[in-house]
């Protein structure tokens, strides 16, 4: 009566044998989100978005979106910009994209020339203002503009100003340091909780509820000691 039937079989512990040091997540080539800090090795820049922003990255640009708020910041290139200077670069750019500038200067952010400005139109029917830093680096301009509501703006200012002096260049060896992320097994201890399991051997990449899920647990349901754990 068995011929035929298919036979299953369970190896938790050599199931997670073969998955440990598997690599998941983002690939470098595309740029990696460490926390708040943004790294591309390819590009050779990092900078750090304001503290606990969500941290979206795409093809076209790097955003983050202050939670339960209207402000965010945006990091882009430049796709050929036109003007003799980097002043005409910003302004010509921003005035095409329908803002109009209030101040802005010359400045030079750790290494790189820049011209910062603040400038104020709209996003869709939104009325907004911006601080925006055009940013050059070797060949390429970058810009870095942080975007809040009028009543808004100033108390999110301190935050856009820190994440614009954070832009930076990334030498060859720490490119070349920037790892993608591995699945680690490790072995619960007496008082591990979630939430400390996440930020000690997570680091802070995986939030204490999801690394739950990944065990087939729920957040509610600490893990044993003993338990072998993604």
């Amino acid at each position: 009566a068995e011929a035929g039937a298919t036979r299953f079989t369970t190896d938790h512990d050599g199931y997670l044998r073969r998955i440990d040091g598997l690599m998941f997540g983002e690939n470098p080539d595309q740029g990696v989100v460490r926390g708040d800090t943004f790294l591309h090795p390819g590009l050779r820049l990092a900078l750090d978005f304001p503290r606990g922003w969500p941290v979206e990255n795409s093809p076209a640009a790097v955003v983050a979106r202050q939670p339960d708020g209207k402000s965010m910041m945006v990091l882009e290139p430049v796709e050929q910009p036109q003007g003799r200077t980097l002043q005409d670069v910003a302004l010509l750019g921003m005035q095409r994209a329908g803002f109009r500038a209030l101040s802005g200067r010359e400045t030079s952010i750790n290494g790189m020339s820049a011209f910062v400005g603040t400038y104020q139109g709209t996003l869709g029917e939104t009325r907004v203002l911006v601080r925006a830093a055009h940013i050059r680096q070797d060949r390429s301009v970058y810009l870095l503009a942080g975007v809040a509501p009028p009543d808004q703006f100033d108390r999110q200012e301190p935050a856009f100003s820190r994440a614009i002096d954070s832009f930076r260049s990334l030498t060859r060896g720490e490119a070349e340091d920037i790892r993608p992320n591995r699945i680690h097994i490790y072995t619960a201890r007496a008082g591990d909780t979630w939430p400390s399991i996440a930020e000690r051997e997570g680091h802070s990449l995986v939030k204490a509820s999801t690394l739950a899920i990944m065990n087939g647990r729920t957040p509610e349901d600490p893990p044993r000691p003993g338990e072998r754990l993604k």
